[in-house]
């Protein structure tokens, strides 16, 4: 199905890499030669104690938080105070420990580097949307809700969209956009 609705209840909640907390799985892509996907989107629960993230050699993460409360990454790259809805990509090498302002939640994206790119961006959208015919377009809503064909998303849910062109409907939705580019056949 080119156009799906992944609802916040119905998503497979799974164990961090490193067991440190856990993840609710939106949607992967076809796996690669080594057996993993090479794209996959997902919300993780931050709680509000400091974690460490797992590593992820070979993959690129864009990581937004998606709860009321910011979070500082603390890196060998220095210290980054991230507020939430503002997307910020790094290495999957990089497993910097996360230390939450308050309880929060983040939204991932991870690409397998030299099989696909991502970019994600926070968007307020007050009339249609067009999707691309190629790629992987999904939407996680924020607040509003948005309509593709018959299939309506609200809060907390993702709209993903493979390799169709199509125009989303929208009721005063914003939310992040995400557009993952295959870049070869890995």
């Amino acid at each position: 199905m080119a156009v799906q609705v992944i609802r916040s209840d119905d998503r497979r909640r799974t164990l961090w890499r490193n067991g440190a907390g856990t993840t609710e799985e939106v949607a992967t892509g076809p796996r690669g030669p080594a057996g993993r996907p090479l794209w996959r989107i997902s919300v993780a629960d931050l709680g509000s104690d400091p974690s460490e993230f797992s590593a992820f050699p070979g993959r690129d993460r864009i990581f937004t938080v998606v709860g009321e409360h910011g979070v500082d990454l603390h890196s060998g790259h220095g210290l980054r105070s991230l507020d939430p809805w503002h997307p910020h990509p790094f290495a999957g090498e990089d497993a910097p420990r996360c230390i939450p302002r308050g309880a929060t939640r983040a939204f991932n994206v991870m690409t397998a580097r030299g099989a696909a790119t991502a970019a994600v961006g926070y968007l307020t959208l007050d009339t249609a949307f067009d999707t691309a015919a190629d790629g992987i377009t999904a939407f996680y809503v924020r607040s509003g809700s948005l309509q593709a064909g018959i299939k309506r998303a609200a809060p907390g849910d993702c709209v993903l969209i493979l390799g169709e062109a199509i125009t989303l409907r929208v009721s005063s939705a914003t939310g992040l956009l995400v557009r993952i580019e295959p870049t070869s056949s890995l």
